[in-house]
């Protein structure tokens, strides 16, 4: 062959050697990287905008135990039946102890479907990022929870946290599970319907 026509002979790489080039393969080893700074960022995103604001409410009205039900935005399951929940008929999340302080917040936009938060590292990292958050107010957090994606056999049995000391003063415990939350809804009618469906649930508790 003349050395002319053939591209090596003047030190170009071929077409199967530039598809394999190092500038393309270093690009691919950034995705992990990616992904985990797009889960930070989100997680931080839902702390700021939800989470802190909630906990710092019950600590102003003097509540000692919290739990905040995070909806993913795709579970129609435990969507308002009306155009907004204020239009929606009354609802009630059942299966939780009656004297618990509840919060429901339904979740919007895509990066919050049930999808993402059924990862377990996203999970972790809502755990993490809130220990965080609590240490840095000043807060002992005791480490006893692990996250855990399984919910309860009944969507109606009861979450009871088991603890075997009670918080002193200036110290925290926090629990991230994924669960099949119910909600009990009343119609225009008086009937009662029963829906569940998966939901994040953050249970922080307070040493007085």
């Amino acid at each position: 062959m003349d050395s002319k026509s053939d591209p090596s002979s003047d030190g170009l790489p071929s077409y199967s050697e530039s598809l394999r080039s190092p500038q393309q393969k270093s690009s691919h080893s950034y995705l992990p990287q990616n992904i985990a700074a797009a889960r930070t960022s989100l997680i931080s995103s839902l702390l700021n905008t939800h989470v802190t604001p909630h906990l710092h409410q019950s600590a102003l009205s003097g509540l000692s135990n919290t739990t905040l039900i995070l909806v993913p935005s795709n579970v129609a399951s435990l969507q308002p039946a009306g155009k907004t929940a204020s239009e929606g008929p009354s609802e009630t999340i059942v299966g939780f102890p009656s004297a618990e302080n509840l919060t429901l917040v339904r979740l919007h936009g895509q990066e919050n479907s049930l999808v993402f938060w059924q990862q377990l590292a996203v999970m972790q990292e809502l755990l993490q990022q809130l220990r965080s958050h609590l240490r840095n107010s000043g807060h002992r957090v005791i480490d006893g929870n692990e996250t855990s994606l399984q919910g309860p056999k009944s969507p109606t049995a009861e979450w009871r946290t088991v603890q075997k000391e009670t918080l002193g003063n200036g110290e925290a415990n926090v629990r991230v599970d994924l669960k099949e939350v119910c909600m009990r809804t009343e119609n225009e009618m008086g009937l009662y319907e029963t829906r569940s469906g998966k939901a994040v649930v953050v249970k922080v508790e307070f040493g007085a």
